[in-house]
């Protein structure tokens, strides 16, 4: 203690040594002195104390930026020096490390830490990080570097550099050397680095180690037939096929060259690709490659020699082409289909022609010019057809004879005339046994169809060839050269000469095929040619074909032409009979057409209807005695017949006189559609006195009952046949028509048909007590009149309670209600009603009723008999809104009516009731 003046004063206690601080708690104490002592009753405690240290490497200099760890946790780090300062530790063993990045330490374990120690002991530097990189050209390179010729204690090591070419390794301080080398051995002759080992003493981490890929320079000339430019390219490739690389020459430069290139095996290519777009070589070279083997010298003399200019040729077809170059020489090109290149080695013009080709490419030749190469496109647009025409030098008196040239029509697949040919007379017969030959050409495009025809177009009145076939047919269909035409053999026509006696002019004369001609279109019986007689009664024809006989037949309007011998006729002159007919009745109207009968000697019959106007002429008749009679229904004529007699070429006159005795009803029968009836029978009926007649209705629809006698009444109505096409006529409306006949036609007596349709329709509806109610628990059920025991159809009740079948075979069924109700609750009994669909295919059945009653006895009953029902049902009308149908419609529905009302009071009738209509 010591003396103090009065006042306030604050205790601090403080102790510091070397390196080594005291922590004491509590860090400063207030006091107030007055005129006595004074005793602390607080007292100060020291809690812990700070201590230093130093992190140094292999040379003992400090190492700042470390990072020092007490037990795992981070309590200082290094300053410039090396030095660090732990607080508040106390008097006990902790482990002390140190951490830094490229640097590893040892540590101090289990280190008794106390307060009057000066300082913690030096951390030292154990290892270091020694780094760098390798460069290569490409990233597909991979190295490894290889640690070697270190202090004993340390082992060699091997590492893969990373994607970027880094390396790390973690030594010791001491010697090392470092070496990159190929990481694959494929790579081993490509892969030198430069330098080829770096020697490093480790005191620190390193970590600017660099290691570099060695590459080689090529360099060569070109050679051009002309100058060389920059369109020359030259293509350096690995032969591996991992790199390429192109450069082109310098303008008026023929020297190239390749630099950085890493040894291995590689092609040189060269290539005149101008433009640059087309990719393709316009040059051809001696040697358009050179293959290398680089190392580690440069390579020099690769040369290339122009030998001349691509042409490329594509062609649609084989061919044989002639190449003139520009010093006049010729080249024999054989031209395959497809493409291909021809080397023509001299600059300038060069024409490519086809002499003698089949196969013509639009123009006679083309013009190659070096100085503008483009693709020359050859393309069959063409082909050539030919054919020969051999003629019989037999058939002439002289080689003069022979035509200069035979004409040929050409005709296209429709027939139509195209064009013609001129064939040349090319080798002509030196005597009568050989022949004369002519041949013909053309051109035609792919696909064409063509008919040759040749002909004699001479016309100096003698006799013309006819050519054997009569015409070929030739299509282009191989896409290449087209065989030869077939030839035709031609000879002169055969002539037919004859004549009619007495001497007749215009006498036909037909010549008829005895048979089948091969050559001509002539079929057995067909005419082949016809001519007249000239006025001397004599005719020549030809020419004809000479592969089948002929007929001769003569005929002359008026006159009987006979055959007297093979090409000889004779002619007798006939006579005529000219009918008129007029009408008593009416003179200003054509008189109808008219049944004119007549009938002669040894059998002669000729029944003949008349036109329209009363005038008719027998012609071509032998002298004789002859009987005319006129028919015509309604009409009687005056007189009825008339006998009549006829001399060798004598023109005769007969008349006659008609009056009305009966008349006509006409009219139209058609579908309820519009559309006319053909083929329905009408018929008209006169009861009281038995008359009948009947007609069928035409294409139109169209009718005419004839021979109505006057003061009659007839009903006509609609015959219920099978009418043409098969079809039922099921009735018609009106149904019948009554006329009471006076002097005149009827006409407008129109009916309109309903035909029987083919399928089957049975239809109807279903009425009975709470039906909503019990729809679900209905079904239809309908079966075999004649065979009860057969269901046909058993389907549950639709809820719009209308049911409709169709495609029911034709006869009778039975429809009844069946219910699924027990049968022990409820009692259900349901009318049977029996249709016919022979009758009638369309039925609607309705309605069809029954009645439920529940059974409160809750016991078996007998099944109560089924009271009978007679109910009268509707039947479907068809198109029930036409006028005509309206009045019968409504008719069928009051009779049905008025049926059903009467039967629903009689009880005592079978329960089976019948569709009635």
């Amino acid at each position: 203690s010591n003396e103090l003046i009065a006042g306030v004063y604050k205790l601090l206690p403080f102790y510091k040594g070397e390196n080594t601080v005291f922590d004491v708690s509590p860090s400063s104490i207030s006091i107030s002195v007055q005129h006595d002592h004074v005793i602390v009753p607080e007292k100060f405690q020291v809690t812990g104390f700070s201590v230093g240290g130093r992190v140094v490497d292999g040379d003992g200099n400090g190492i700042e930026g470390a990072e020092i760890l007490v037990d795992g946790q981070k309590r200082s780090i290094t300053d410039k020096e090396g030095y660090y300062k732990l607080d508040q530790v106390t008097s006990k063993r902790y482990t002390i490390e140190a951490k830094k990045v490229r640097y590893r330490f040892d540590r101090l374990v289990d280190f008794l830490v106390l307060p009057n120690m000066a300082s913690i002991s030096d951390i030292k530097a154990a290892s270091y990080d020694v780094c760098g990189v390798v460069l290569t050209v490409s990233s597909e390179f991979k190295a490894k570097v290889a640690l070697t010729h270190g202090p004993q204690n340390v082992k060699p090591q091997v590492k893969l550099t990373d994607e970027s070419g880094h390396f790390c390794f973690e030594v010791p301080p001491g010697e090392y050397r470092l070496s990159a080398i190929p990481a694959k051995l494929e790579n081993a002759p490509e892969l030198l680095f430069s330098p080829s080992h770096i020697d490093v003493s480790v005191r620190s981490p390193l970590l600017d180690i660099k290691f570099y890929q060695a590459q080689v320079s090529i360099h060569g000339f070109v050679v051009c037939k002309e100058r060389c430019d920059s369109s020359v390219s030259l293509t350096l490739l690995r032969l591996d096929g991992k790199r390429m690389k192109t450069i082109g020459l310098a303008n008026e430069s023929n020297e190239f060259f390749f630099s950085n290139i890493l040894p291995g095996k590689y092609r040189v290519e060269v290539k005149n690709n101008y433009p640059i777009s087309s990719g393709e070589d316009k040059w051809c070279w001696e040697q358009s490659f050179i293959n290398l083997e680089v190392g580690t010298e440069d390579v020099k003399g690769v040369d290339f020699v122009q030998k001349g200019f691509w042409v490329n040729i594509i062609s649609s077809h084989d061919v044989d082409g002639l190449l003139t170059q520009p010093d006049g020489s010729r080249m024999n090109l054989n031209i395959k289909k497809g493409s291909q290149h021809v080397c023509v080695e001299s600059p300038g013009a060069h024409e490519l022609s086809f002499p003698n080709s089949c196969i013509s490419f639009g123009s006679s030749s083309v013009i190659i010019d070096t100085s503008s190469l483009s693709p020359i496109y050859l393309k069959g647009e063409s082909y050539l057809l030919k054919g020969h025409i051999h003629v019989e030098s037999s058939s002439f008196s002289s080689i003069e004879g022979l035509p200069d040239n035979i004409p040929l029509g050409v005709l296209d697949s429709e027939g139509s005339v195209v064009g013609g040919l001129t064939s040349k007379l090319v080798l002509n017969g030196v005597d009568q046994s050989s022949a004369a030959v002519y041949e013909f050409s053309m051109w035609a495009s792919a696909g064409g169809k063509f008919t040759f025809v040749p002909r004699d177009a001479r016309d100096d009145g003698g006799k013309k060839i006819l050519f054997y076939p009569r015409q070929q047919h030739v299509a282009v269909t191989q896409d290449g050269c087209q065989s030869s035409i077939p030839p035709f053999a031609g000879r002169l026509g055969m002539y037919i000469e004859g004549s009619v006696s007495p001497p007749l002019d215009d006498v036909v004369v037909k010549i008829i095929a005895a048979g089948d001609s091969q050559s001509a279109p002539l079929k057995r019986d067909e005419l082949a040619l016809e001519i007249t007689t000239g006025t001397d009664g004599s005719f020549v024809a030809g020419p004809l074909y000479d592969d089948i006989s002929y007929s001769i037949e003569a005929s002359k309007p008026g006159y009987h032409v006979k055959k007297v011998g093979p090409h000889s006729f004779s002619c007798q002159k006939l006579g005529q009979i000219l009918v008129r007919i007029y009408s008593r009745d009416d003179a200003n109207e054509p008189f109808p057409s008219v049944l004119l009968s007549l009938s002669g000697e040894d059998g002669y019959r000729n029944n003949t209807v008349t036109g329209v106007g009363g005038i008719f002429v027998f012609g071509d008749l032998f002298p004789g005695s002859f009987y005319l009679r006129p028919l015509l229904k309604e009409y009687a004529f005056s007189p009825p017949a008339e006998a009549i007699e006829l001399g060798s070429g004598e023109s005769r006159e007969v008349v006659f006189h008609a009056t009305r005795v009966a008349y006509s009803a006409m009219g139209v029968v058609m579908l309820l559609s519009g559309q006319p009836k053909e083929g329905v029978s009408v018929e008209a009926r006169a009861e009281s006195k038995g008359f009948y007649e009947e007609t069928v209705t035409d294409s139109t629809g169209f009718y005419r009952l004839r021979g109505l006698l006057p003061d009659t009444t007839y009903v006509i109505k609609v015959a219920k046949k099978v009418a043409n096409g098969g079809s039922m006529i099921e009735r018609a409306s009106p149904q019948s028509m009554t006329v009471q006949v006076r002097a005149v036609d009827y006409k407008g007596l129109d009916f309109i048909v309903f035909e029987q349709p083919e399928s089957t329709i049975l239809s109807g509806h279903v009425e009975g007590h709470k039906i909503k109610e019990f729809n679900s628990h209905l079904q239809v059920e309908i079966k075999s009149a004649s065979d009860p025991l057969k269901i046909e159809y058993n389907f549950p009740l639709p809820l719009s309670n209308f049911f409709q079948v169709k495609d029911l075979p034709k006869g009778k069924h039975l429809v009844q209600l069946r219910s699924s109700l027990p049968k022990s609750t409820h009692r259900f009994e349901s009318e049977v009603i029996e249709v016919d669909l022979e009758k009638h295919t369309q039925i609607h059945v309705g309605p069809l009723k029954y009645t439920i009653d529940f059974n409160h006895q809750k016991q078996e009953l007998a099944p109560a008999p089924v009271y009978p029902l007679f109910v009268g049902v509707s039947v479907i009308a068809l198109f029930i809104g036409m006028p005509r149908l309206k009045d019968l419609y409504q008719t069928m529905m009051g009779m049905s009516a008025s049926v059903s009302a009467a039967t629903k009071k009689d009880v005592k009738r079978p329960i089976v009731r019948k569709k009635t209509y």
